[in-house]
């Protein structure tokens, strides 16, 4: 088959530090190993600093197993089995029946272990548990080495917050000679009663930068002042333990209390002190409800373009949300440097559902709006096929430009001359041609969902559907045939003219395309 002597590597590394195995000697030995079997390495899939033990996003995981599942590879190679997963047998063992499915393979250099081979299985599922065994037990000893230095009263890792650094010597919290009036200064200003917006809008104005170099907004304000460490004692983050034995950080902090004293550990100086904390917290409470562990400002009810309206404004365009009775600039709201687009949610929800119900009646059925909409509603049903059509068209894609690159090389650039030369031109344009055949067999195999959009069409159904809907199954259907609403600034003391303030812009393909 064309994808037997191809194949990919998948390298992962958790930490990139010296004395860990680093991603170039993981694809060396893949390479080598690859070489030594007779097979081409097709693509190298790699995640940096992501951990196989915790639920995260792997993108090279990800694109890997769609190559490997998909048959656009017959060998998916890794490193080492712990690279792939440290889940145990529980993702392994899906993985390899998803691979096994489309007649692929799996290969595990250093443990030398190939899925092709029924004995090997196995030794994966043992080979599986015990990565997930060594990764339980490197966390109990990171818990144990954080519980020491807490109880020292030194700090364990991380970036302090804005205006303290960390004493190399003493491992505790000291003021930061540089950033440590400004931080006093937001202090005072929150203990002054001033609003977080207006706190991040005086700090921009000013062209201080935040710890990360950009701007300030309320959600950093609001962060800073209520870490523990700000007022000089020991931080700690909420966790939690999902049902299988992993334990996920949470956005909560709290002051850490010694286990057997229960009191709170003092980490150095702090910019604040403890009861002014006290203060500025009561104060944020009182203006700020939790949502999901984390605290957000009041309530003001979920918009129905919430998601979809943007602010207008050139070199801003960040999302709007309604606040009261209008669409606001969050930029604006957060104290960034924006003039601030806003208009009358209704006035604005009003104008674009009316041109949403009136504008896809008037549409052909191979228009290229419909298209777009019948697209994305069958991308939404199967997400799962249509990431393996996606890595086979890729890669079809790839072999096409190989192919023409090869075309270029003998009969443009004249770099095949000789008979030999000619019979190699031809074995690797044949081979190519055979790859792309097998590719697209592949492709067609593969099932072509579909959906029926004509009731979208049809105007008397879709306003009675619209109707019927909830403001979360609206946003669904608008979402569907729009990409952006966006809404420019208006003048002081001018009526609102949607027509000239409010741009809509359509999923077709065609960016100057509005509805």
């Amino acid at each position: 088959m064309h994808q037997d002597t191809i194949c990919d590597l998948y390298l992962r590394l958790s930490l990139d530090r010296d004395g860990k195995t680093a991603i170039e000697r993981q694809e060396a030995d893949c390479r080598a190993w690859a070489e030594r079997n007779g097979l081409t390495v097709r693509k190298v899939h790699i995640d940096r600093g992501r951990s196989g033990y915790k639920s995260v996003e792997r993108k090279g995981f990800d694109s890997a197993l769609a190559a490997v599942t998909a048959g656009v590879v017959g060998t998916l190679v890794v490193w080492k089995l712990d690279r792939l997963s440290r889940k145990g047998i529980g993702q392994v063992g899906q993985v390899l029946d998803d691979i096994e499915e489309t007649g692929g393979r799996l290969v595990s250099v250093i443990d030398r272990v190939d899925t092709s081979n029924d004995s090997d299985r196995a030794v994966v599922a043992m080979l599986a548990e015990l990565a997930r065994t060594e990764s339980k037990n490197l966390g109990t000893r990171v818990s144990h080495a954080k519980r020491y230095l807490r109880s020292k009263g030194q700090w364990i890792g991380g970036q302090p917050p804005y205006g303290l650094l960390v004493d190399p010597k003493t491992k505790k919290l000291t003021h930061d000679p540089q950033h440590a009036v400004y931080a006093r200064l937001i202090a005072d200003e929150a203990l002054a009663g001033t609003s977080l917006v207006n706190i991040a809008r005086m700090l921009n104005e000013y062209e201080v930068l935040s710890a990360r170099g950009g701007q300030w907004n309320a959600a950093s304000i609001m962060q800073l002042l209520r870490s523990p460490a700000f007022a000089g004692l020991m931080p700690e983050t909420e966790t939690v333990e999902s049902d299988d034995g992993e334990r996920k950080y949470k956005s909560r902090v709290f002051p850490y209390r010694d286990p057997e004293t229960m009191d709170t550990v003092e980490i150095g100086e702090g910019i604040i002190t403890v009861r002014e904390r006290e203060k500025i917290i009561r104060q944020l409470e009182a203006r700020t409800f939790v949502h999901a562990g984390r605290r957000r400002p009041k309530p003001e009810g979920t918009a129905l373009l919430t998601g979809l309206i943007f602010c207008g404004v050139p070199g801003c365009e960040r999302r709007m949300h309604r606040v009261g009775n209008s669409y606001q600039c969050m930029a604006r709201r957060a104290g960034n440097q924006c003039p601030g687009a806003s208009a009358l949610a209704d006035r604005v929800d009003d104008y674009v559902v009316e041109r949403f119900l009136a504008k896809l009646p008037a549409l052909e059925p191979d228009d290229p709006l419909v298209v777009a909409i019948a697209d994305r509603w069958v991308h939404r049903t199967d997400p799962e096929t249509f990431a393996k059509r996606d890595a086979i068209k890729a890669e079809i894609d790839d072999e096409e430009a190989r192919l023409a690159d090869l075309e270029d090389a003998r009969y443009v650039r004249g770099e095949f001359k000789g008979a030999a030369a000619v019979e190699r031109y031809n074995r690797l344009a044949e081979r190519l041609r055979e790859r792309m055949d097998g590719l697209r067999a592949d492709f067609a195999k593969l099932p072509m969902p579909s959906v029926d959009v004509s009731p979208m069409l049809d105007g008397e159904l879709l306003r009675e559907a619209w109707k019927a809907s909830e403001d979360a199954d609206r946003r669904g259907r608008l979402s569907l045939a729009i990409d952006r609403v966006k809404v420019s600034k208006g003048k002081r003391g001018q009526r609102f003219i949607p027509e000239q303030r409010v741009r809509i812009e359509s999923a077709a393909l065609d960016e100057d395309m509005t509805l």
